[in-house]
């Protein structure tokens, strides 16, 4: 509820704040300086998340299709298919979440026991091939930043605001990123976090 109200906020007065905020620094460099990171953030922030929106779609409409051809309802699928790309935006918890799910969905629509692994195994397969090879491969020229890094940055917010935190973890590193890079003297933290 806090990140809820917290990012209403920001939507609200954020541009308010951005502005009175960059008329309080000094210099019209240091102002330049600001703008720019900004505008980048925002550019940089929007293309992510339009990027990842696009290709958690792609993966609820192929898991749709994988579980209507397996005879499930196509209401269902459809269901199924859209919470799965739902919760493909938390990093981590959310497939296995779908997985957990996906698995009930396998017990209570199908009779064989080789056919109610098939569900969450589809899922699985799915969300491996997504994490694994084809979001890295689209994002991970633009983003640039190390695996390991990302990792222990989610673990931190994630510990620090649960799945709120999972799922702004990724943004604040890219945005630390861009900041990093346009202020003397912090360019080595950039580099780490590459």
């Amino acid at each position: 509820l806090a990140v809820a109200l917290l990012a209403y906020f920001f939507l609200v007065y954020g541009q308010d704040v951005q502005r009175h905020a960059i008329a309080r620094l000094p210099g019209a460099q240091q102002k330049q300086v600001t703008i720019e990171i900004l505008r980048t953030i925002e550019a940089d922030l929007s293309r992510y998340v339009l990027t990842i929106s696009a290709i958690n779609f792609t993966l609820g409409l192929l898991l749709t299709g994988g579980l209507v051809w397996m005879g499930l309802d196509w209401s269902d699928a459809l269901l199924w298919g859209t919470l799965a790309a739902l919760l493909n935006f938390v990093p981590y918890v959310g497939p296995l979440s779908g997985v957990i799910l996906l698995g009930l969905v396998g017990v209570v629509a199908f009779d064989a026991p080789a056919q109610m692994l098939i569900p969450p195994a589809l899922y699985l397969g799915l969300h491996v091939l997504e994490s694994q090879f084809i979001t890295p491969i689209i994002l991970g020229r633009r983003m640039a930043i190390s695996p390991l890094v990302m990792l222990l940055w989610l673990m931190l917010w994630g510990f620090l605001w649960g799945i709120a935190g999972l799922l702004l973890a990724v943004p604040m590193l890219a945005s630390l990123k861009i900041v990093a890079e346009r202020i003397e003297g912090w360019q080595g933290w950039a580099k780490v976090i590459e």
